[in-house]
């Protein structure tokens, strides 16, 4: 079983070094570096993955508080690897090398979205070892439409994970606005009912897959 995660996390960074790759090499044939913002999205699309990859190495080791603590903090940057799928919209329809441009941006939105997927099942099996298959499915469905709300918030919005640290008040302000009355504020809800279902679609297609676990 270890076996397995240690060839497909060759395989997800081998992924990662070629789809950079391909992008320098656009960068160098177009001289410019207008999809460079996409690394810093995907670094952040990274980071839930690297947290939870700790708790699940070191599951062991940590108390209650600890995991509560990381799985905490993968929830707050979890939406950052969904959220690269709305990158899509940065497609420049008039570049000569749009089509280029456009499996660029699909390859690191959909590394993003497999890192983030592989974060989600592992805190799956955590919560599984630490509590109960039926609570771990409530509180994965819980996730993904709390981070559903997450994209909504960083890509109409243009929040950061980190405004709930640097602007709490500020951005508590902003959410409440953004999601009462509910009948002044339809896209709100239709934007986290889409990645709901998106993200609810790949989840059961991923979920009872063994491989990787």
């Amino acid at each position: 079983m270890a076996s397995n995660k240690k060839k497909y996390l060759t395989t997800l960074l081998i992924s990662t070094i070629l789809s950079v790759g391909i992008l320098f090499v656009r960068n160098l044939v177009e001289n410019n570096s207008n999809y460079n913002f996409l690394l810093w999205n995907l670094f952040l699309g990274f980071i839930p993955f690297g947290v939870v990859l700790l708790i699940d190495i070191f599951y062991q080791k940590l108390n209650t508080i600890l995991i509560v603590l990381g799985v905490c903090l993968w929830l707050l940057f979890y939406p950052n690897a969904p959220y690269m799928i709305s990158d899509l919209i940065h497609v420049d329809k008039n570049s000569s090398v749009v089509l280029y441009d456009t499996l660029i941006i699909f390859s690191l939105s959909i590394l993003s979205l497999f890192y983030g997927f592989y974060s989600l099942k592992l805190v799956y099996e955590i919560l599984v070892k630490w509590k109960s298959k039926k609570i771990a499915n409530f509180l994965i469905s819980f996730c993904i439409v709390l981070s559903s709300f997450g994209i909504y918030l960083g890509r109409i919005l243009r929040l950061n994970s980190w405004d709930v640290f640097t602007k709490p008040i500020q951005t508590a302000i902003t959410i409440f606005e953004h999601l009462f009355p509910v009948t002044k504020n339809p896209v709100t809800y239709l934007v986290i009912f889409l990645f709901s279902f998106v993200q609810f679609m790949v989840w059961f297609l991923i979920k009872d897959f063994k491989y990787v676990e």
